[in-house]
């Protein structure tokens, strides 16, 4: 049986860069795929490509043209797709190569008993370029073993079959953590396989939601060491004290982003030094 994938692509006013994603997608030398496109209400052009790529090749679907946020956008794209593997690419990330899809294929199909493959990727600046390899894996002690206590997936170089989506669902309630939550409840319940050919660019443009100290979103950590350790745990009563403090500093102005800089490099040293023990953000 030809194993089809279904990659969900969640847009929002990234017309700049989501030109080269979809033809990174297009590029792939393995034709059983499918390309599920939910766009929160773009104003910037993003729907004339959207309807270019879709004219041009009847594999690329338009499915939504509003929504909650990033997180629900995915899941109605989720909602329609037909294929064997799931994944997601956001529009402002690309795959590297050609046979990107192919190796995915190939490693399902060598390794029959995985359900979730993961594998590499490097940095990409604003225009592109490479900057550096992804290494998720930087401590020492790192290690699969240690995905409770860190959930360090590669996000855009990730897939998965669909019983897993069917039998999770998708973590909607969550804006900035759900693929977290989403990979953490997978670790739980099936078995991963880590490769480490690099397949997806991840583009850092200043705008990621990831590149800054948001209090929303360490709240939303803290939330999830909730649902890992319980909601009166150290870990989560932690991180919700760190999300006060960055919600505090957010009102202090250019002082403030630099305050929050100090306490994002204090907290993730913590973590380091502590294998994790005490959470990052």
């Amino acid at each position: 049986m030809l194993v089809k994938i279904s990659i969900a692509v969640p847009s929002y006013s990234y017309a700049r860069f989501l030109e080269a994603c979809l033809s990174s997608i297009l590029m792939q030398d393995y034709e059983n795929f499918e390309v599920l496109i939910a766009d929160g209400g773009s104003k910037d052009g993003s729907l004339a490509i959207i309807d270019r790529f879709c004219a041009q090749d009847k594999r690329f679907r338009l499915v939504s043209t509003s929504d909650q946020g990033q997180a629900d956008a995915i899941n109605k794209a989720f909602a329609q797709a037909t294929g064997d593997i799931l994944c997601f690419l956001n529009a402002d990330d690309c795959y590297l190569c050609a046979d990107a899809l192919r190796g995915v294929v190939d490693a399902f199909n060598a390794y029959p008993s995985i359900d979730v493959l993961s594998m590499g990727g490097c940095y990409l600046d604003a225009n592109g370029r490479w900057m550096r390899p992804i290494r998720y894996r930087f401590h020492p002690l790192d290690g699969f073993h240690l995905m409770r206590y860190r959930t360090a997936v590669l996000q855009p170089a990730t897939f998965w079959r669909s019983k897993v989506y069917e039998s999770i669902g998708w973590p909607t309630q969550f804006h900035f953590v759900f693929d977290v939550v989403f990979f953490y409840a997978a670790y739980q319940k099936y078995s991963w396989l880590e490769l480490a050919k690099p397949v997806a660019g991840y583009r850092m443009h200043g705008d990621n939601k990831s590149a800054f100290v948001r209090s929303v979103r360490i709240k939303e950590l803290a939330q999830f060491e909730g649902i890992k350790f319980g909601p009166k745990s150290f870990r989560a009563l932690y991180l919700s004290v760190i999300g006060a403090a960055a919600q505090t500093l957010e009102k202090l102005g250019s002082v403030g982003v630099f305050l929050n800089r100090a306490l994002y490099q204090l907290v993730n040293t913590l973590a380091f030094v502590s294998v994790y023990r005490l959470p990052g953000i």
